[in-house]
This record gives C-alpha cells, structure tokens and sequence, in this order.
C-alpha cells in the first residue's frame, strides 16, 4: 500500500511539475526577448502553453533516457542468492557518470527542443527564419535538462549509499543475532560430564537426592532449548535457572555455593538475555577454589538503577581470577539491542562486582 502510494506521488509529479518549470521558462524567454527588442511582438500570453508542454516532453524524453541507462548500467546489481543478498558494484566509473549523464541529458534537451520549436514556428506560426528563437530556446531548456540531470544523479547516488548502508546494517544484524544464538545455544560440556558423573556417584546411596538432580538438570537444558528463539525473559525466569543450576552444581560442591537476591518485585519483570547470569555462575565457578573453607556466596543487589553481580575473588591459582572471555561473549550478545548496555567486571577489596543490563518493555 505504501508503494502504491508512492507511485501515485510520482505519477502526480510528473504532470504536475511541468507547470511552474514551463512558467518559469516563459519568463525567462520573455526576459530575454524584452532586452533583445525582437521577439515581444510575436510573444503572446498563450505561449505559455507552449512552453509547458515543451516542457512535459522534455522532462519524459529525460526520464525515459536517464532510467534506461540506469536499467542498462546500474550503479549497483542486487545478486540474489539462496542464502543471502548480495550488493556488488557493477556500474561504470561513477565520475565519468557524473560528467556524461548531464552533457547527454543537454544533447537530449537539443535534440527535443529543436524538434518541437521548428515544428511550432514552421506549422502554427508560419515563421521560417527563427534562429535566434531557437538559440533562447535551447539555452533555457538546456539548463533545465542539466538541472534535472543533477538532481537525478544525486538521488540515484544517494538511494546507492542507502542501499549498501542498509546492506551493511543488515549484515551486522544478522551477525549480532548469530552471536545472540551462540550465547543463548551454548551447552557446557563440563557440567554435564559433572553431572553425568555426580549423578552416577548417588543414584544408588541417595536415589531422592538424584531424581532431584535430574529434574534440575533436565530444567537447564529444557530452559536452554524453551528460549532458543527468545530474545529477553524474566529476570524471575532467570533467577529460577540459576537456582536449578545451584542445585547441581551444589552435589558436588557439597553446598558451598550459595545464591541470596533480595529484589523488589517490579525488578523481577524486567528483561534479560537467557542464561546471563548462570553463565557467570558457571564461569566464576571454573576460576574460583570452591570447598567448604572457601565458599562461594553470590548476591545480587541493585546498585545506581543497575543489577549488580556480586561475590568474594577467590581465583585458582594459575588463572587471573577474572571472566574476560565470557564477558566479551555476553557482551556480543547484548551489542544486538543495545552497545550503550554492556558487562563491566570490577573489583573492590577482594570483591569481583559484575553489572548486569536489564531491559524495560514498554507496553503500547
């Protein structure tokens, strides 16, 4: 609907904008031939029409010529394959198309021009010696067809950029989205080999405590896969996964890690990306010393309008105790809605502190 408005517009243009171009130029004649002292007697008002439908013809000749060209020689080819659309550039050099677009719109200009001034003044007027009409003629409706070959060509390059601009956009989405799914799809092979072996170790001496273990391993991948075509849920769905995560995890910790969040409810509501904070639990746990002596106790807090991830750096000894390279990771992910949104890791007296951005669905 909106191109079918679109093409109206231009269709109501077209006829329209010969009007004040052919009224314009009939000044601009009127002038010359008043300094002249020639023509004001054979010059009459209802030459206007004249000049107006001059005009129409030029400006048709002129969209017929400059559009075959761009159909014979675009400035860009949309390729479209079966995976993707491709832009390549296919068209001439774009500074001999500047300079030969408007010396041939000035040749078409010429040759219409001619053609319809001669037939005027030879058939209607009956007048056989017109040469200096015709040079004003020509003159007046040559700057109009460079006038209109500018603008063309201006509009042509600047739908070009737009195009390879929104070519790019695209691409960059499709990108961020690739890395949102890698996030939100990543399995980690260590806590279910963990898992796996924990379960192994109590099926037997505590069948309870293991079918609670499979419940909430089963949670975690069926979270996984529920939300791989989720972009954002609940701050309260995520903190019901890393409770599920804990549980497992805490099999073979032997509960020495520990989860507090003292939130208001409306906090809860908010959005987050899927798996953000188990995956930093499970990143902290990788590069922390975890036993009974050495717990690890996280809380989640809120800090200037901000969801704070908060716990004691107690790293392993060989590793620098921070989670850089999940960090970037997340980081990617939240790049897809926002790059004013990121992770920050700091530290403050032996304390690792994380922000977490949450989003706010307005409602409409």
């Amino acid at each position: 609907m909106k191109a079918l408005t679109t093409s109206k517009q231009q269709k109501w243009l077209r006829f329209i904008l010969p009007f004040p171009i052919g009224a314009v130029a009939y000044i601009l004649i009127l002038l010359v031939f008043d300094t002249l002292n020639q023509f004001s007697a054979n010059f009459f008002s209802q030459e206007v029409v004249v000049t107006v439908f001059l005009a129409f013809v030029l400006l048709e000749s002129l969209r017929a010529v400059l559009n075959g060209i761009d159909k014979r020689y675009p400035l860009i080819e949309k390729m479209l394959t079966t995976e993707s659309e491709e832009v390549s550039d296919k068209g001439p050099n774009h500074s001999l198309r500047i300079v030969l677009i408007p010396l041939l719109s000035l040749l078409v200009s010429f040759i219409v021009t001619s053609f319809l001034v001669s037939i005027y003044f030879r058939f209607v007027l009956i007048i056989s010696d017109f040469n200096t009409e015709l040079i004003v003629f020509n003159g007046v409706y040559g700057v109009v067809a460079i006038l209109y070959a500018i603008i063309h060509v201006s509009t042509s390059f600047l739908a070009v950029h737009k195009q390879i601009h929104y070519k790019q956009e695209k691409d960059l989405r499709k990108g961020l989205e690739t890395d949102l799914e890698k996030f939100k799809m990543q399995i980690n092979p260590q806590l279910l080999y963990d898992g796996l072996e924990n379960l192994i170790s109590i099926v037997h001496a505590q069948p309870r405590l293991a079918e609670q273990f499979i419940n909430h391993l089963s949670r975690i991948y069926r979270y996984n896969l529920d939300n791989r075509h989720v972009e954002l849920v609940d701050l309260k769905q995520e903190l019901a996964l890393s409770s599920s995560l804990l549980h497992v995890l805490n099999v073979k910790y032997k509960n020495a890690i520990c989860l507090k969040s003292d939130l208001p409810d409306e906090w809860l509501s908010r959005q987050i990306i899927p798996c953000t904070i188990s995956a930093l639990i499970q990143e902290l746990v990788e590069r922390s010393i975890v036993n009974d002596f050495q717990p690890i106790n996280i809380m989640l807090e809120i800090k200037e309008a901000e969801l704070m991830f908060v716990c004691k750096h107690n790293p392993k000894i060989g590793l620098n105790g921070n989670s850089e390279w999940n960090l970037n990771f997340i980081n990617r992910a939240y790049s897809f809605f926002s790059e004013n949104k990121q992770l920050v890791i700091t530290h403050h007296n032996q304390q690792l502190h994380i922000n977490i951005p949450l989003f706010e669905i307005e409602e409409e």
